[in-house]
């Protein structure tokens, strides 16, 4: 289960492309050209701290992803597109937290043997009318501890100014849990969640070279919240969800780029309050080349039952110190390449991301790094 989390870290940069919840309105004509692509990409975390090992191993995950997507018009209203993805994960993860006798705090790491795949396929097809465009997608996702089925639809009209355009979505997952070494460790042996959301978001053409689209979206997860590879972690059964977005484009002519900002507000029921904001250039030379620097700054606050420390005497109904859940700021900056030869493009993108905060040792600092290449034909 633990790669599934840290899969959602690698897509936001990595993923080939497709729909997301919340993007720029698209045409309302299917892709002109069928499209190969293939991206191979690596996710590294940073050792633990040695000062902060209590026992275990220090060394932290390490992903191997490859994803491959086929896209394609389909007559003169329609298109398809099928997506695949294989990833591979070895490393150990913070087990448990205790107070040291200066009153500092340590982790307990899991053993450096976990080793990990994942495999998910997704098939998706779109509609075109004259105003908008309809999609339907299916998903199915398996490691060696967890299932998931999940379905979403989402669409968008364009109003009768060409200016105007309202895009909205639903999607829901029905996921199953069979924790590894579940008599070993007195885990769970299975469990299962559903996760169900929805967006709507409002694109507006300001003039000829800027672009803002705004959106809220909210989810809501229900069943097996907690997390079975971490001891005395008790969340509870739900979980409520609410995003507000704001992105802006603008097109510098003269400079032959564009600058995006995007704003992202995040609220939930576990007390956690973030702030996500981003801004990237993309910059084009000879119509053939583009270079994407990024710099993102992100700050949340801790859940309302996150404690330093593991609560083994089970003093609070609700107890995690699973450090995703802890206070923290995060500041990330990548590059990305983008080199077209012919019906070609090359693809080169990295990344390096490291978090900050006084309530958790475990927080991490990774790098990832991708290639890839689209095949138009």
């Amino acid at each position: 289960m633990q790669s599934k989390t840290l899969m959602a870290l690698t897509t936001s940069a990595l993923a080939l492309p497709g729909v997301t919840a919340l993007t720029i309105a698209k045409a309302d004509t299917p892709p002109a050209n069928r499209v190969l692509s293939y991206r191979a990409s690596s996710y590294q975390e940073d050792g633990l701290d040695n000062d902060f090992l209590l026992i275990g191993s220090a060394d932290r995950y390490d992903i191997k992803i490859h994803q491959l997507r086929f896209a394609a018009p389909v007559g003169d209203r329609s298109s398809f597109s099928l997506e695949s993805s294989y990833e591979s994960m070895s490393g150990s993860s913070p087990w448990y937290t205790v107070a040291s006798v200066n009153g500092d705090t340590q982790v307990a790491m899991s053993g450096a043997s976990i080793y990990e795949k994942r495999r998910d396929v997704t098939a998706a097809a779109r509609r075109y009318f004259d105003n908008g465009n309809l999609g339907l997608s299916f998903t199915v996702s398996n490691e060696n501890d967890y299932r998931s089925n999940s379905t979403a639809i989402d669409g968008s009209y364009t109003l009768a100014n060409n200016a105007t355009t309202i895009s909205a979505g639903l999607a829901y997952s029905d996921d199953e849990i069979n924790p590894t070494d579940a008599d070993r460790f007195n885990r769970i042996r299975s469990a299962d969640k559903t996760n169900a959301s929805a967006f709507i978001s409002l694109t507006q053409i300001l003039n000829q070279f800027s672009i803002v689209q705004s959106g809220i979206s909210t989810a809501r997860s229900a069943g097996y919240l907690s997390d079975p590879y971490k001891l005395a972690d008790r969340r509870p059964a739900e979980r409520n969800q609410f995003t507000w977005m704001t992105s802006w484009r603008r097109y510098f002519r003269d400079q032959q780029a564009a600058l995006h900002a995007d704003y992202r507000f995040y609220d939930d029921d576990y007390g956690i309050r973030s702030h996500t904001i981003e801004f990237s250039w993309h910059k084009t030379f000879k119509r053939q080349i583009s270079l994407v620097p990024n710099i993102r700054y992100y700050r949340q606050t801790s859940a309302d039952f996150f404690t330093s420390t593991t609560d083994f005497a089970q003093q609070f109904e609700l107890n995690s110190s699973d450090y995703r859940l802890s206070q923290y700021d995060a500041l990330s900056a990548g590059l990305r390449i983008n080199v077209e030869v012919g019906d070609y493009t090359f693809i080169v993108s990295g990344e390096r991301y490291a978090a900050s905060g006084s309530q958790s040792p475990a927080l991490i600092d990774f790098t990832r790094v991708s290639a890839g290449i689209d095949y138009r034909f």
